[in-house]
């Protein structure tokens, strides 16, 4: 394993590096079936750019940005974060993304989102975590929910996707309710 910071079963997560972002982490942010559903893929990545959101977030204290790594085989296979993070209200967003897309479905995203919700309430303190989400991509909405995500607003024809607007849903989690459904993840 190189450098694990949060470790679970199938995967662990390690701090982004600058070789990141030279392997297929650059190929995926131009890959429209990984960016579909997200704001990365509206216009094409750059070597340029990747190095400038990478500088800004190891840079940033409101921001918390990881690898996602396959435990057997050491493969970075996307990346999950928490930001920006309001440190008044104790919330941030949360984000990720699975660039590997044989990895899709198998459950690694949802155990990449657990480490990092336990790490945001147990170890930041934090009291609530959101997320938005096209109300079309609805195997990320059940893989939220499968994890303790709940619908707590929509906003009606927020996204634009594939020349047609559609719905956003705001999802979120707060400490309490991510410790009565893992009670024992401390």
């Amino acid at each position: 394993m190189n450098n694990p910071f949060l470790i679970g079963e199938l995967i662990y997560l390690r701090a982004i590096n600058e070789q990141d972002l030279s392997g297929n982490y650059f190929d995926w942010l131009n890959d429209y079936e990984v960016t579909k559903y997200t704001e990365s893929g509206r216009v094409p990545n750059t070597k340029d750019s990747m190095e400038k959101y990478f500088r800004e977030v190891i840079q940033s204290s409101n921001n918390v940005a990881f690898a996602i790594v396959d435990k057997q085989t050491d493969r970075h296979i996307g990346n999950v974060k928490l930001g920006p993070i309001n440190w008044v209200h104790r919330c941030s967003e949360f984000g990720i993304l699975i660039g590997e897309t044989q990895y899709w479905g198998k459950g690694f995203g949802s155990e990449a989102t657990i480490l990092l919700l336990r790490y945001a309430f147990q170890r930041l303190n934090l009291h609530k975590v959101i997320l938005g989400v096209s109300a079309e991509h609805a195997g990320a909405i059940r893989a939220y929910q499968r994890v303790g995500f709940q619908e707590e607003g929509r906003l009606h024809e927020a996204i634009f996707t594939d020349g047609h607007y559609c719905d956003k849903l705001i999802m979120g989690m707060t400490a309490d309710e991510f410790t009565a459904k893992y009670p024992g993840a401390a």
